[in-house]
């Protein structure tokens, strides 16, 4: 079987038609999308007085046609933000009420993602091609339903089977300085990560989880303080581990076939923990690059893993 598989693509449309457009490209038989679908950041466009203005990136955008603004939809959009076109009294509202941000960005999370499903099933569709889509700790139990459709499905948390594997999927984190929506402490991972007991044959299970190993080589981000501010150490940002020691233990005592995992945009990389394969293929969403890994496996072996970009 030959499993091409990213994460964290956060909301960007270019990676996510990339993404579909990889099936065929590489000759995969099943895409995995291992959590972090959704994006972050909501931009109003103001309209107000013949004009609509916005500010993206640090820098302001004026639109004096609907074109343009169609134009910076489009672009944005492709990096991973949602645009939403509105007035100067509702953009007030979002100011007072991150509830109401909240609620917004959700709704236009949802609807892109119902967008980009039937894409996906509509270029799948006849090909033979599936896509499996986990959630990650960014992501929130509202999407599920909008990732069934022909050839798209769910990557649910615990054991699916898949053509002669196992495929352990859990799409939550240990706890970040964000407090984002599905992140847990250490036990409550292990805990959830009780399920690999209940797949036989180590030699055929592959784990698909959000969040890396701790201190794997592949989990090092920038430690921040209690701002949220990089850390420095000799003038470059002082990188540490900030994996799971949970799923570090269940990788250690299990020994799957695989491991696949997301959520440290800089982790890019493979390693090995006895002989479970470990990979991170990173993340630059924000840079419209799908960065990804191309895996043939069979029982008892993967044959070959190269990391891609694209």
């Amino acid at each position: 079987m030959r499993i091409f598989f990213v994460s964290d693509i956060h909301g960007s449309v270019k990676c996510f038609r990339k993404l579909v457009n990889a099936g065929k490209f590489y000759g995969a038989d099943l895409l995995i999308m291992g959590g972090d679908l959704a994006g972050k950041q909501l931009v109003p466009v103001v309209a107000r007085g013949g004009v609509s203005r916005a500010h993206y990136n640090g820098a302001d955008f004026t639109f004096e046609t609907a074109e343009e603004i169609a134009d910076f939809e489009r672009r944005v959009a492709e990096l991973g933000a949602y645009t939403l076109r509105t007035d100067p009294e509702f953009v007030g509202q979002l100011a007072a009420d991150q509830e109401l941000v909240e609620q917004t960005l959700r709704r236009l999370i949802l609807e892109r993602t119902e967008e980009w499903v039937a894409l996906a099933a509509d270029r799948l569709g006849g090909t033979g091609i599936r896509l499996l889509i986990g959630l990650g700790n960014d992501d929130f139990a509202g999407m599920i339903p909008y990732l069934e459709h022909g050839p798209v499905s769910y990557a649910p948390d615990g054991l699916l089977d898949l053509d002669g594997f196992s495929l352990v999927s859990l799409g939550w984190s240990n706890v970040t300085p964000w407090h984002t929506n599905r992140e847990c402490t250490e036990d409550v991972l292990a805990e959830k990560l009780s399920v690999v007991h209940e797949s036989a044959d180590p030699s055929r299970t592959i784990f698909n989880i959000h969040v890396p190993p701790y201190d794997c080589g592949l989990d090092f981000a920038p430690r921040l303080d209690d701002s949220l501010q990089i850390q420095l150490e000799g003038g470059q940002p002082d990188m540490i581990p900030v994996g799971s020691t949970a799923v570090a233990d269940s990788i250690a005592a299990y020994q799957p076939l695989l491991s696949l995992h997301g959520h440290i945009h800089e982790g890019r990389g493979q390693t090995k923990n006895g002989r479970t394969l470990v990979v991170n293929p990173g993340s630059e969403y924000d840079q419209g690059s799908l960065l990804g890994a191309l895996i043939e496996v069979r029982p008892g072996k993967v044959k070959r893993c190269q990391l891609v970009a694209g």
